[in-house]
């Protein structure tokens, strides 16, 4: 977005708040529509005009960026799920899956719902669930669902927002900075997803192995298959 652009969406934001009293400052005003092409300058003008239009039809008071760029989330990362929509998804996979769940239906669900599960383990959610029905104090499934969610979600959620520019700086300062613990941990996990796929592609091996012994046995009975 140029500084044009925000000039013409600050425009529409002070006929929108005509009563505004710092929209009476002209310098005030030029300081805003500064700021916006700063903080808005690799964005899509049209992604933050609706988000403008939004927050005028819904909101007595004019938008922060934050609020800006909170409302252009639901635009440019759709895929972001809400805690309370992810509950609701690892709700119905529960009950659609049962007690067993293999890793390649775990991989189904949205990366980071599937992260939240694998971290809690999908047995242990599965039995807090079932817990309700046991006796045991329901909502428990739910409730270390969420609290380890939401902090994966503001994580992934503030990191959306953060202008694009901001955030490359934060990341070669912290490149810069770090020790390498970070970068340890990430190849731990990635050794793991690929003993993950290791396993799973000798296990279907065996599965497919035993199938084709049992077809030339009966073919040797004068069975069928």
């Amino acid at each position: 977005m140029t500084r044009s652009d925000a000039a013409k969406l600050m425009g529409i934001i002070v006929l929108a708040y005509p009563n505004y009293d710092k929209f009476k400052d002209e310098n005030q005003v030029k300081a805003t529509v500064d700021l916006w092409a700063t903080m808005f300058s690799e964005d899509d003008a049209g992604i933050v005009g609706l988000a403008v239009k939004k927050h005028i039809a819904t909101n007595k008071w004019p938008p922060s960026v934050a609020e800006l760029r909170e409302l252009m989330l639901e635009m440019t990362a759709p895929d972001l799920i809400a805690p309370d929509q992810a509950w609701l998804a690892v709700s119905d996979f529960i009950k659609l899956h049962g007690e067993h769940l293999h890793v390649e239906e775990r991989d189904c669900l949205p990366p980071l719902i599937a992260r939240a599960v694998e971290s809690i383990g999908y047995h242990n959610l599965y039995e807090m669930n079932c817990g309700s029905y046991r006796g045991s104090k329901p909502g428990m499934a739910r409730t270390a669902f969420m609290s380890l969610y939401e902090q994966l979600y503001e994580r992934e959620r503030n990191r959306a927002m953060t202008p694009g520019y901001v955030t490359r700086q934060i990341d070669s300062a912290a490149g810069h900075l770090s020790t390498g613990e970070r970068a340890r941990l990430e190849e731990i996990h990635q050794r793991r997803v690929e003993k993950e796929e290791s396993d799973r592609a000798l296990w279907y091996g065996m599965e497919e192995r035993n199938r084709l012994a049992i077809k030339q046995r009966l073919q040797l009975a004068g069975g069928t298959e």
